[in-house]
């Protein structure tokens, strides 16, 4: 192959890398391609015509080819980890393990219900269950490290006494708390009725800090 073909060759890879690394147009690509290959058929002409020197594409090719040291190279996302909270949740919900689990809020997860702990009482509020007499809050997520989240907030808020309302049933307190926004909706029989409502508050019920049940709730 000639000499002046592998220059040629090697501006245009060096074009096309540029190219794809988003610093150069492909409109530029395609105009500049057009005048080297004019400039390759030129200049002999122009050297004896003029009888001076002019550079070769080879010194073009240099040029065009060199990276910057500061051009970004893609880097791969890193990956999500769930949190040992998470971790811990999924692992009692999924072995039937009858450990205590406490939440940020500091609220206690025992064994209970019957469902066999309350962690997993507390999920039986992530799906509707259309053909449930009366009504049945159901959450908007399904994940369970979200649900006990939202649960962490309507508690703390009730500690503030901002929009809460508090009744006693014997040795537990039940808080009715408004977050402001949705956080659910009403289904069951009563709530696949009225098109599932949403739901703007959580109940909550507690003893002393140990959790008993939650749910969305419309007044």
């Amino acid at each position: 192959m000639r000499r002046s073909n592998q220059q040629t060759i090697r501006l245009i890879q060096g074009l096309v890398r540029l190219v794809r690394s988003g610093r150069l147009p492909v409109r530029w690509l395609v105009g500049l391609v057009v005048l080297a290959a004019a400039y390759l058929l030129m200049q002999p002409l122009l050297v004896r015509s003029l009888g001076i020197d002019l550079p070769g594409l080879g010194d073009l090719t240099g040029i065009v080819s060199e990276t910057p040291a500061t051009e970004q190279q893609p880097t791969e996302q890193p990956k999500q980890k769930k949190s040992p909270a998470a971790d811990e949740i999924n692992q009692i919900l999924r072995d039937g393990s009858q450990q205590t689990y406490e939440s940020p809020a500091g609220l206690l997860y025992r064994r209970g219900s019957q469902h066999g702990h309350r962690l997993k009482h507390l999920m039986a509020h992530a799906k509707d269950q259309p053909d449930r007499p009366g009504q049945h809050g159901v959450f908007d997520s399904e994940q369970p490290e979200e649900i006990v989240a939202v649960v962490d907030e309507a508690y703390r808020q009730a500690q503030t006494g901002k929009k809460v309302q508090v009744e006693r049933e014997g040795e537990r307190t039940v808080y009715t708390v408004d977050l402001n926004r949705r956080v659910g909706f009403i289904g069951g029989e009563s709530g696949n009725r009225r098109n599932r409502p949403a739901a703007r508050h959580i109940r909550l019920v507690v003893e002393d800090r140990n959790f008993i049940t939650a749910f969305p709730y419309r007044p």
